[in-house]
């Protein structure tokens, strides 16, 4: 994978990763005071739940050059997988008349709590003589929202270990501790409240190592290692990361070669270079936003900087991407972890929304969530085969439909409550928690008939079937030829209107106060009666087609009508189609998903290169929540944008274990006729899907290892031959059995 390098760096974010340590540095290697959620405190090296320090710098002064001692800035950055190379100097740069050039590389091992700070002095001209000083400040507190437990942040107090050469800092309320080593002894330390370029609030505790006098050799260099750890348990356990940390282990190699694994898994050959390599960086992300919290759990968080965390809905949409990518392991992991938490903190069957990673619950969670949950679990069972699952998880999940089906206060088959787009006001009955209602019931159907439970598993196919049609007559406009927004009344809408229009104004405000009141005079006549609304144009709307409940007719009329400049901006889809003023990666994803579901290849692709576009605006190596450079530079959720359609949708991997089948139904798009989607793990084995332009048409091979017989899906009225037999053409959908592996499908022109 190539590093991703900015030069002149600038106050963008870069992260440096593992899953106990997140630390969150600008370009030139400051580490500025920022935060929605914390005030100031987001930035910094964090081991949650807890924070450890606020940042550090290096003072560097060369005696014999004619300008006064000053910290380091880089003015290059460099990303890569394992950690980010940030370097300044020379002539003309930040340290002025010196032809000193220093290095800072930042490592996070896995092995270890902490972080790897080297720096390499080079030399290119006389012997020289420097001098340095590293200054690291604590800032040891809890992760935003503890305080509602009683979790008190408290003065940070330090002292130093002269007998191990350790500066160690302890929270005075807590037993959370932070430490600082150096690979060679300093000449001097202090402990006080000294600052660097940055003055970061708090009540942390500063520690200088100073180095009075170093030589660095004609052409030559020198190399200096520091070290910082923490724990959130005890100052044995602390010392003992620290140990490791700066003992001799090649933390390096073995980050690189986690890396190299994660890229020999699924990888994609054959199609534009920039798309292969955006696209492995985003597996990257998720394995960056995994934050292992020790005894509070481990999982996939939503997003940095201000979401290491971990949510109901953004897992929900996240871990179809991780499946789909081979990351079972951490899917299962993030589920659980969620089903577990649901449990303390509701009870009742309801999904939490926010679990911060202290294990406290910020937010009990929005109805949608808890559909969808149930849907995400039985999506784990069918592409891993892991019904154990099910075992843990069946009683919290029995409890789980009966909350949803309690929410229908009305008996309309539609469950009440706010939904993805949280927008004050829209907590009606909204399409998305009515799509992810019907796929709930219909997962909890196949749990129930899995588990023995016939009479349930019926009930529950039945209910599915009706919110179905519900979907599909009450939620569908004819006129406009797209699904809505809401199902709801005009007395409810009338009341909440300007919670529903929001905060716009000028001639966008005077446009959509226009277009809804034109939208009341049309309903008046339905009195209080409920009926579908298209108040927003949502993307949302585009759900019914991303979970497949669509029929064909309807389907192919909205996604026409959704692939336009009414929907689709210059880097993908419209969070609305009314005001145009934020796109972001899930509203993309769910559109491509659903472009791809239903035969439209190349506009899934188009979607994907727009949202692809936006690749390194927030920071090298970064694709950001908000489309195309601001929210969290990196989003869980964006795997599931870029990879649902292109796993299971172009290369066509759709796994059954529940039918003890992987079916194989490829559509990709144009430009893909030679690509390849190596080393998928699924259903307990690897599957490749390679495709091959020729003369008679698109060749598909398959081959690989999975615990379950392969399917060819062949659509209808299509000409296909399977191993070289031509097959007769079929007026509907069909699924020809594989002899074995490796298998050829042939659609023939």
């Amino acid at each position: 994978m190539k590093l991703q390098e900015s030069t002149n760096a600038a106050r963008k974010f870069c992260l440096c990763s593992s899953e106990a340590i997140k630390l969150i540095t600008t370009q030139e290697g400051y580490f500025p005071d920022f935060g929605h959620h914390q005030d100031h405190e987001m930035g910094g090296v964090w081991m949650h739940p807890i924070k450890l320090f606020d940042g550090f710098w290096l003072r560097f002064r060369d005696h014999g050059a004619d300008h006064p001692d000053t910290w380091v800035a880089a003015d290059t950055c460099r990303v890569a997988p394992w950690g980010l190379e940030q370097s300044g100097g020379g002539y003309g740069s930040t340290l002025g008349s010196t032809p000193v050039r220093i290095v800072r590389t930042l490592l996070a091992p896995e092995e270890a709590h902490g972080v790897i700070v080297t720096y390499r002095l080079q030399n290119p001209e006389k012997a020289r003589t420097v001098s340095l000083e590293f200054l690291a400040r604590t800032d040891l507190h809890p992760v935003w929202y503890s305080d509602t437990a009683g979790w008190q942040d408290g003065e940070d107090h330090g002292e130093w270990l002269e007998d191990a050469g350790v500066f160690l800092a302890k929270d005075e309320k807590n037993e959370w501790y932070a430490s600082l080593g150096a690979s060679r002894r300093p000449d001097r330390t202090a402990i006080g409240q000294q600052f660097g370029p940055e003055i970061t609030e708090g009540r942390g505790v500063s520690v200088s190592l100073f180095y009075d006098s170093l030589s660095l050799p004609a052409d030559g260099e020198l190399e200096l290692r520091f070290f910082l750890a923490g724990s959130f348990e005890s100052k044995e356990d602390c010392l003992a990361q620290h140990a490791r940390l700066s003992g001799s282990e090649d933390f390096l190699a073995s980050k690189q070669a986690r890396y190299d694994a994660l890229a020999a898994r699924c990888r994609l050959t054959g199609i534009d270079p920039r798309t292969a390599e955006i696209c492995e960086w985003i597996r990257v992300h998720s394995d960056w936003l995994t934050v292992d919290a020790g005894r509070f759990g481990r999982g996939l968080t939503a997003g940095a900087p201000e979401y290491l965390w971990w949510f109901g809905c953004d897992s929900c949409y996240a871990v179809q991407g991780l499946l789909a990518t081979g990351e079972a392991q951490l899917a299962r992991d993030t589920l659980l972890l969620l089903l577990r938490y649901s449990e303390q903190c509701n009870g009742d069957g309801r999904i939490a929304h926010e679990i911060v990673t202290s294990g406290i619950c910020a937010n009990p969670g929005n109805t949608q969530e808890t559909a969808h949950f149930l849907t995400a679990i039985w999506l784990y069972c069918e592409w891993t085969g892991d019904f154990s699952i099910l075992n843990e998880a069946f009683p919290y999940l029995e409890k789980s439909v009966n909350w949803l089906r309690k929410q229908d206060d009305d008996g309309d088959l539609f469950p009440s409550g706010y939904g993805i787009m949280e927008i004050p006001g829209l907590n009606s009955e909204l399409i998305d928690t009515a799509v992810y209602a019907c796929t709930a019931y219909d997962a909890f159907s196949k749990m129930c008939r899995r588990l023995g439970r016939a009479d349930q598993a019926k009930e529950y196919a039945d209910l599915s079937a009706r919110v179905r049609e519900a979907v599909n007559t009450e939620l569908w406009d004819e006129r406009a030829g797209l699904y809505c927004d809401a199902y709801t009344s005009l007395p409810e809408v009338e009341s909440k209107l300007s919670q529903i229009l929001g905060k716009s104004s000028g001639e966008e405000g005077e446009r959509l106060r226009r277009y809804a009141h034109e939208l009341i005079e049309e309903k008046r006549a339905l009195g209080e009666r409920e009926s579908g609304w298209l108040l927003n144009r949502n993307w949302v709307i585009c759900l019914p087609m991303e979970m497949g409940l669509a029929p064909e007719e309807k389907a192919q009329r909205a996604l026409e009508t959704m692939d336009s400049p009414q929907f689709v901006g210059p880097f993908g889809a419209y969070l609305d189609a009314l005001s145009h003023n934020r796109m972001m990666t899930i509203s993309t994803g769910a559109l491509a998903v659903s472009q791809a579901r239903y035969g439209h290849p190349d506009r899934a692709l188009d979607l994907l290169r727009r949202m692809f576009s936006t690749f390194g605006m927030a920071g090298p190596g970064n694709l950001s929540e908000m489309s195309p450079d601001y929210g969290c530079f990196v989003q869980a959720w964006t795997v599931y944008a870029a990879f649902v359609p292109i796993v299971r949708y172009f290369f066509g991997i759709q796994p059954d274990a529940n039918e003890g089948r992987l079916v194989i139904a490829p559509c990709p798009p144009a430009g893909w006729e030679n690509a390849a989607l190596e080393n998928v793990p699924v259903l307990g084995g690897n599957v490749s899907v390679r495709f091959e332009k020729k003369e008679e048409g698109l060749l598909c091979t398959v081959e690989g290892n999975p615990q379950a017989p392969v399917v060819f899906r062949i659509p209808a009225g299509v000409r296909a031959a399977v191993n070289g037999e031509e097959l007769p053409v079929s007026g509907a959908d069909r699924d020809i059995p594989a002899p074995s592996l490796p298998a050829r499908l042939t659609l023939l022109r």
